[in-house]
């Protein structure tokens, strides 16, 4: 019954590929994915600042220091990332507040965070395992590898387009 009102009102309960590329740092529905993909965190904690936080594996401060130059001055004054690929799933990862927090990864590039992470961490995020991939200056490489291992790790979850 709710699946057919839904329906009825244009809106869809699938999960097409499209759909779930659109969720990341920000949006609605990436929380909903992490209780899947962090089966283990506690996602409710007694105080709600020790919530675990939705952090940037590759930090903002870092991606927006890469530019490109500009069309107009000739001048490499424009950003390379944009928002909407520094907040993006591949570029996500859940930390809880310790992690995160002061003294934690914060700013952190991924070639400095993950340098001491066993398998079982790396694998638990879905990250790559190979550390070339986790420079400044490969981060699309980065990206195009961990949407894969996303895709393997959820890809029964999502419908084709139709």
């Amino acid at each position: 019954m709710l699946a057919r009102r839904v329906r009825s009102q244009g809106r869809s309960l699938e999960l097409t590929e499209d759909r779930f590329w659109q969720m990341g740092y920000g949006s609605d529905t990436i929380h909903l994915l992490f209780n899947l993909w962090y089966r283990d965190f506690n996602h409710t904690p007694a105080y709600d600042n020790n919530l675990p936080q939705v952090d940037h594996i590759f930090p903002q401060s870092l991606l927006r220091k890469v530019k490109v130059e500009n069309p107009k001055t000739g001048r490499k004054d424009s950003l390379r990332y944009h928002d909407a690929v520094r907040n993006q799933l591949a570029n996500c990862m859940l930390l809880s507040r310790e992690e995160n927090g002061a003294g934690g990864k914060s700013d952190t590039p991924p070639s400095v965070w993950f340098q001491d992470k066993d398998k079982a961490y790396l694998d638990k995020h879905l990250i790559p395992a190979d550390p070339a991939l986790w420079e400044l200056e490969r981060f699309e490489d980065f990206i195009t590898a961990r949407r894969q291992l996303i895709r393997e790790k959820f890809g029964q979850l999502m419908v084709s387009a139709k």
